[in-house]
């Protein structure tokens, strides 16, 4: 399995011109000037010694190689860029959209209300998918407060203002009073939400996760609830920034 995995990782990866290096315990991109390195997460991870280095979980390496070869390219800049101006945004369906999470979201679907896409020649490349929307003491009665559930491009793809333009065209037909979401560190620092006009409002603890020994699978852990260290070890995240788009801010 895992050599499989770092197969199709490479091989996603090399025709880019990335060249990967790695060991058991960490892995380098590196394309012209730009290099990029993590440690590798797996069982016995020391999370607390290495707050502060970049990690790249093996289980997403092992279960998503493709997705985690499309998060790399993205970083390092190669993705085709699309701009928004280019795109119009519709409505997407419930199956749509979950097929497109699926394939290109890390975190895959999951329940939402409203899903919204941008389309470059009648093809879906972006999606933004949002929670109901709730009341709020912070909001006038008549407004309500949504949450920004999942957002992606399709792997291999940048488009340039199109969370920005997803947004917009949301709260101006929901009448929103604001747009919250929540960021994983683990993968990004926040600064293209903080782009398209969000702002930071705090961070929460770590997420806790098993995985699986036999098949990498992650499933979500609530702090404190037991498990079998003999099927599942314990990994984590870094946490999540908290941030919220007002519209009129920008």
């Amino acid at each position: 399995m895992r050599s499989n995995a770092f197969k199709a990782l490479i091989q996603t990866l090399e025709p880019k011109g990335v060249q990967v290096e790695f060991d058991h315990k960490a892995i380098s991109f590196k394309t012209g000037n730009k290099k990029l390195q993590y440690l590798i997460s797996a069982e016995d991870f020391d999370f607390e010694k290495h707050q502060s280095v970049p990690v790249l979980p093996l289980d997403y390496i092992l279960n998503e190689p493709e997705k985690t070869a499309a998060a790399i390219l993205s970083r390092l800049g190669l993705n085709e860029k699309i701009f928004a101006r280019k795109c119009e945004v519709k409505k997407t369906d419930k199956n749509e959209a979950q097929i497109f999470l699926d394939e290109n979201h890390l975190m895959k679907s999951t329940q939402s209300a409203f899903n919204y896409g941008l389309y470059h020649n009648n093809e879906l490349i972006a999606l933004a998918s949002f929670s109901k929307g709730r009341r709020m003491d912070r909001l006038p009665a008549e407004k309500r407060s949504y949450e920004l559930i999942r957002f992606c491009c399709k792997k291999g793809v940048t488009v340039t203002g199109g969370l920005t333009k997803l947004l917009k065209f949301f709260c101006e037909e929901k009448k929103a009073g604001d747009v919250m979401t929540y960021v994983d560190k683990q993968w990004s620092d926040g600064t293209a939400f903080v782009k398209a006009g969000f702002k930071k409002l705090g961070e929460t603890d770590v997420n806790y996760f098993l995985v699986d020994r036999k098949n990498f699978k992650r499933e979500y852990l609530h702090q404190g609830d037991p498990f079998d260290s003999k099927k599942h070890y314990l990994s984590q995240n870094k946490g999540n920034i908290k941030l919220i788009y007002t519209p009129g801010d920008i």
